[in-house]
């Protein structure tokens, strides 16, 4: 068995290992809650009758053990169960995730793809321009764009862009034509801040640390114009420690869509989980935890194996 062969199998078999306690731990904790979903559910029309029959619907009389097998059988043959929230009782839960999955994606897919066409152009000019006005104008703006947490930003943006100058909508998303377009900016923009200062302070990291390689010096020494050597010899050395942040990163994204969701009143994953947490629906909770935390480890997982077919040297650590 090559050793790539037995790197794979040790990724995937760890990958497995952690998804199995992700899903038992969120299962547990989710019902340890001391609140109770059927008489969230019945509210004023709450009776034992009604709640012993919810109870045997949604199978909670059966025991602890019992229940988690049966939610374990359900995940392995796709089944996410169905709702116990009182506004979207008994409809399937991947049909409720269905609809957020989208949003989420496009969401951080935007936010990704705006602060690396920012970010690096940014971290590259730093790096070039080591030590000049340039390079610490830049080098402090990035450093306060990713120490700023987002919950401060939102706020201020949509006092500043939404209340006052009026220029940008604080809430709402997926409306077509102009108006939707000006939905995304805010949210995106906020969402790609802390992204954009990150990967632009990290790849001048990355450029000067090859920028003083022997074989950057050898190439000065032979002629080479800077131009060349920059984007010939230095950029292609850059993309291998670039892609070991940027998968990371997209886990990210995915944790941080709880808070820009929230504030703006986007419809995805993360708005949904938080309707779910202050409505007690426990098997919507248990599903979206289960699939951020899945997206997760799957992310980095595969980033590993992609490092790994990419430098032998990850497979013999």
């Amino acid at each position: 068995m090559s050793g790539l062969t037995r790197f794979l199998i040790k990724r995937l078999l760890a990958m497995i290992v952690v998804l199995w306690a992700i899903v038992t731990v969120v299962f547990f904790l989710a019902h340890a809650s001391p609140v109770d979903p059927i008489r969230t559910i019945l509210g004023q029309k709450y009776n034992a009758v009604s709640a012993a029959q919810l109870r045997h619907l949604f199978g909670l009389d059966e025991p602890l053990w019992q229940q988690y097998l049966t939610y374990l059988d359900r995940l392995i043959h796709g089944n996410l169960g169905y709702s116990e929230g009182a506004a979207t009782l008994g409809q399937p839960v991947w049909g409720l995730l269905s609809t957020g999955v989208p949003v989420t994606l496009k969401l951080g897919g935007l936010a990704l793809a705006l602060s690396l066409l920012v970010g690096l152009p940014i971290g590259l000019l730093s790096a070039v321009k080591q030590n000049s006005v340039i390079d610490h104008g830049s080098q402090f703006v990035m450093m306060v764009l990713y120490a700023v947490p987002t919950f401060i930003l939102v706020p201020i943006a949509q006092l500043v862009f939404g209340a006052e100058l009026r220029w940008l909508p604080v809430s709402g998303w997926g409306d077509p034509g102009i108006l939707g377009i000006k939905e995304m900016i805010l949210p995106v923009t906020i969402y790609a801040a802390a992204l954009t200062g990150y990967f632009a302070k990290s790849f001048r990291s990355f450029m000067l640390e090859v920028l003083r390689q022997d074989y950057i010096r050898t190439a000065r020494a032979k002629g080479l114009t800077a131009r060349l050597i920059l984007y010939r010899h230095a950029m292609k050395n850059t993309l291998l420690p670039l892609a070991s942040i940027v998968g990371p990163t997209i886990a990210f994204l995915i944790l941080g869509a709880f808070i820009i969701e929230y504030f703006f009143s986007i419809p995805g994953i993360g708005y949904l989980s938080i309707s779910s947490v202050t409505g007690s629906d426990y098997p919507v909770v248990e599903a979206t935890t289960v699939l951020i935390a899945a997206s997760v480890v799957i992310v980095n997982t595969l980033t590993d194996i992609a490092y790994a077919l990419v430098d032998p040297r990850v497979r013999l650590e």
